[in-house]
């Protein structure tokens, strides 16, 4: 299901099915290339943030509604008012016949600019991701990628959900002369309420660089702060399990998971250019070549510049690679009457590497 708002492009997300299949990564050819905020390089090939196998209604039963991926984009240059960047003439909105999108958009105006790369996509597999950068004089920009799925315990007993799943790498930083903060947060809710959380914040201010964590649950080893004076820190990849806690007989539970990347600042003003010409070339002469031309003479004009940058995301490949692990993406449900029983996980073995879902469940003891 696709699902249209006037502020947001939405990606359709996989139906339930009967069984987990086979997966394969899905490809895209990008416009923009591996640097902070290039736009001119060559594409390259392979968004993996989240693959979810179609099979979300192991301890389900049925979706109560079609899950969706929604995506934003907000930016503000210069002290100007927030533009939309998703209906911003310069985007650039890739789809593809499962309903995914694949949102870009790279936008300077004077001395700030500022660089998005959001995306989610659906079918037999799922998989989203966010990345919001700037630098410059003055600028803002923050971006999420949203899945939001309801399901409903039919199998007659309450269960007990274990949702456990591989991430990919991601990274919050700042770098250069003046005053701003990147911020990269992940967290998965139920009915609304935080379960876990990976949020890690760095600012930089006029007192120094300061890097803070507001973690809950397993979520928080994702990306932590070496030191309380970090400018840059790398979310790394590995294997997680959150326990979405009972649902109980009939009970319908709604799943967020949600990546926002917001990042802002203020340039210091620095001087570029200056220093002086070169030498000059060898003078013509007969029978050998004539003296040095000597010095270019006047120092080089100078100019104001600003080199203040930063950046968040999780997902995006961009200075990444590939994603660092290819495991599984599970819902475990085990019966209440069971409890407690070993956790397990049902891998799925995927060309493409990213997040992975598959799930398994266990009916309620007869006695």
């Amino acid at each position: 299901m696709v699902v249209a708002e006037h502020k947001f492009a939405v990606a359709r997300i996989l139906r339930t099915a009967a069984r987990p299949g086979r997966c394969t990564g899905l490809d895209f050819q990008l416009p923009f290339g591996d640097s902070m905020y290039n736009d001119n390089t060559a594409p390259r090939a392979r968004l993996l943030s989240l693959l979810v196998a179609a099979a979300f209604s192991a301890f389900a039963g049925t979706a109560a509604a079609d899950p969706t991926i929604t995506l934003t984009a907000t930016y503000a240059l210069n002290g100007g008012a927030p533009v939309d960047g998703l209906t911003d003439p310069a985007a650039s909105i890739y789809t593809t016949a499962s309903g995914g999108s694949d949102f870009y958009l790279s936008k300077n105006e004077g001395d700030s600019g500022v660089f998005f790369h959001t995306y989610g996509s659906a079918g037999a597999v799922t998989f989203f991701g966010a990345r919001a950068s700037g630098n410059g004089a003055d600028f803002y920009a923050t971006t999420t990628s949203l899945f939001t799925g309801s399901y409903v315990n039919n199998t007659g007993s309450a269960q007990s959900v274990d949702f456990s799943f591989s991430v990919d790498g991601g990274e919050v930083g700042l770098d250069g002369n003046g005053f701003g903060s990147a911020n990269t947060k992940l967290e998965i809710r139920r009915n609304g309420m935080a379960i876990s959380r990976g949020n890690t914040l760095i600012t930089q201010t006029a007192s120094g660089t300061s890097c803070v964590e507001n973690d809950v649950g397993a979520l928080g080893n994702w990306a932590s702060c070496a030191t309380p004076t970090d400018n840059h820190v790398w979310g790394a990849g590995g294997l997680f399990t959150v326990n979405l806690g009972l649902v109980n007989a009939g009970e319908t539970i709604t799943i967020d998971y949600d990546i926002v990347a917001t990042v802002s600042g203020q340039g210091a003003v620095s001087t570029c250019g200056g220093g002086y010409g070169g030498y000059g070339g060898y003078g013509d002469g007969y029978g050998g070549y004539g003296g040095y031309g000597g010095y270019g003479g006047e120092p080089l004009p100078t100019y104001d510049c600003f080199n203040f940058n930063g950046i968040a995301r999780s997902g995006d490949p961009f200075g990444g690679g590939t994603p660092d692990q290819v495991n599984a993406f599970a819902f475990d449900a085990t019966a209440a009457a069971d409890l407690p029983e070993p956790g397990s996980l049902a891998l799925l073995g995927a060309a493409g590497g990213g997040w992975w879902l598959s799930r398994r469940r266990k009916q309620a003891s007869a006695g």
